[in-house]
């Protein structure tokens, strides 16, 4: 994120078992909990976003 403005979102709230298996997996690839959930979160808007503007075609 070099270069780019940052800021915080409000606080989401999840099972204790899944924080637990991202806690896990975070330290698993020896990243922060947070770098994972904004790769997650910046994969699955890419995603969507694609099949949003009709470039899924299985949609």
């Amino acid at each position: 994120m070099t270069g780019e403005k940052t800021t915080t979102l409000p606080p989401v709230r999840v099972e204790a078992a899944l924080k637990e298996r991202l806690a896990r997996y975070a330290e698993s690839q020896e990243r922060a909990v947070s770098w994972v959930i904004r790769k997650a979160v910046e994969e699955y808007l890419n995603r969507h976003e694609e099949r949003s503007l009709g470039k899924d075609p299985d949609r």
